[in-house]
């Protein structure tokens, strides 16, 4: 889940002191009309008659990002930055181009230097939106996820911002803040699956992190969109997220359902298979659940997928005490932990297993005990020593 920005408006424009010289006006009117290609000829004129004013660089920029040329837009934005470096629209405008062209440390350098407070109000937001991506492109999640907070807040009614921040909050472990932004961006907009759709991955990760009554009304939450989801568009992935919510919230029986469909979408793909035997597993079907796992095996095409269903059909076996299969699974998954615990436990089931027949030994050596106390009283013997 990567954060959406909009294109650049030409939020600005008008404000520019632009001289009287041709190409501008037909340059500006092909730009309003969303023709590029044109604005983008029509700029080219202008600045080889002014070479040294920056308006024109930054408008032929913006056409040229907006027509994909991305490199050509950092250049021609880089000369207008370059001739007025206090622009606040040309920052604005290089940085999201430094963006476009993967280079989030050279936009993040040149936000830096940006004083939010000198740019129109509507564009703080947008500044703050930049600098979140750039933070998040650089893999500064927490910094990223807190400047994205700021543009959210500012702006409770976009939609398009809560569902930003609520991605960048869930990828920096703030579910909960994820979750309340998620649900606004949803209440907003409810038309957007996208939407709904993270807000279920993030209300299926809270409710993995709670417990008790407060886990059961997070997972109803998730089970309730996860459905309404399925109705609208029975995916292989609506389906697959449902039979989440449905596993989490202890419906077993509705999940190797609901798995069992979404295997019917995508049959070479292991995960349906893997949770289905995850919920057999936990209803004690255990032979249900080996084959569910088999199947996922064959299917599973990364060493860690392997490793994950290997662990899972270890846990089976354990459950079953089948303790040579059990150790087996486990090392197949490279889990020296499992195998060490079936060991110990494999241990002390063959000391209960000793005791309990050193157990019934001494009852039947008492038992012959009293027959024979019961056969020396009926003959008048004295009885056996140790009575």
């Amino acid at each position: 889940m990567r954060l959406r920005l909009g294109r650049l408006t030409f939020a600005g424009l008008l404000t520019l002191v632009t001289p009287a010289f041709a190409g501008w006006d037909e340059g500006v009117a092909a730009f309003k009309a969303k023709n590029y290609a044109q604005a983008a000829k029509e700029f080219e004129q202008v600045v080889k008659e002014r070479a040294d004013w920056g308006g024109g660089y930054l408008m032929l920029g913006r056409s040229q990002l907006l027509l994909g040329r991305t490199n050509d837009s950092v250049n021609s934005l880089r000369k207008a930055y370059d001739l007025d470096p206090s622009n606040g629209e040309t920052q604005l405008a290089l940085a999201q181009a430094y963006l476009a062209a993967q280079r989030p440390g050279e936009a993040s350098q040149l936000l830096a230097k940006t004083n939010p407070a000198s740019l129109p109000k509507e564009r703080q937001s947008f500044f703050l939106q930049l600098q979140a991506k750039a933070a998040a492109d650089s893999g500064q999640t927490d910094r990223a996820a807190a400047s994205l907070e700021r543009a959210a807040a500012a702006a409770p009614n976009d939609p398009a911002l809560q569902y930003n921040y609520g991605v960048l909050a869930l990828n920096a472990g703030q579910v909960g803040a994820a979750v309340a932004a998620l649900e606004r961006a949803v209440r907003l907009d409810p038309t957007d699956a996208d939407k709904q759709k993270v807000l279920v991955q993030a209300l299926v990760r809270q409710g993995r992190e709670s417990a008790g009554s407060q886990k059961d009304g997070i997972y109803s939450r998730a089970a309730e969109l996860a459905r309404a989801m399925v109705a609208r568009n029975p995916s292989y992935e609506n389906l697959l997220l449902l039979g989440e919510t449905q596993l989490g919230s202890n419906q077993y029986d509705a999940a190797v359902a609901t798995f069992g469909q979404a295997s019917g979408k995508n049959a070479s793909d292991w995960l349906p298979h893997f949770y289905a035997g995850q919920a057999l597993t936990v209803q004690a079907k255990y032979a249900e659940a080996e084959g569910s796992l088999r199947q996922a095996l064959e299917r599973a095409a990364t060493g860690a997928d392997k490793a994950r269903i290997w662990r899972q059909m270890g846990f089976v076996y354990e459950k079953q005490k089948s303790f040579a299969q059990a150790k087996s699974a486990y090392r197949n998954a490279n889990d020296g932990a499992g195998v060490a615990r079936v060991e110990e436990n494999e241990k002390i089931a063959a000391h209960n297993v000793q005791a309990d027949e050193e157990s019934k030994r001494l009852e039947e050596l008492r038992k012959q005990q009293e027959i024979l106390r019961q056969q020396l009283q009926q003959q008048g013997a004295p009885p056996p020593p140790g009575d």
